[in-house]
């Protein structure tokens, strides 16, 4: 996968999922198992957020939440949140974004900011 090669520098993991498409949501909570199982992400905060909150009767956290829990064993020793957002109206983005600023910052010296002078991607 394109993405393997930036998670061995990933200090965190941003997993978005359209919480009013339910039927998708196996599918998404596929993708979500195979990047939370990888071993360059070990330890690294993960926040998911259900988008699409503004939209009449898609999935709630509370909903949301025990599907992406279910290999609560792959999540490990790590932060991790689920939190409703709306991308269209900005609800909730500010405090997710937050709450993973703070997870980075406290687990520096687990996952160390990359040395400047590298711009290697490998």
């Amino acid at each position: 996968s394109l993405y393997l090669q930036y998670y061995a520098e990933s200090h965190a993991v941003i997993y978005i999922v359209d919480s009013s498409d339910r039927d998708r949501i196996p599918d998404s909570k596929e993708t979500f198992d195979k990047v939370i199982s990888s071993e360059h992400l070990i330890g690294v905060p993960l926040l998911v957020l259900a988008n699409k909150q503004d939209v009449p009767d898609c999935m709630g956290v509370r909903e949301v939440k025990p599907i992406f829990n279910q290999n609560a064993h792959l999540i490990g020793r790590r932060d991790c949140m689920v939190m409703p957002v709306s991308a269209l109206n900005g609800d909730g983005v500010d405090e997710g974004i937050h709450w993973l600023v703070d997870c980075v910052k406290r687990n520096s010296d687990i996952r160390p900011p990359r040395n400047q002078d590298d711009n290697s991607l490998s």
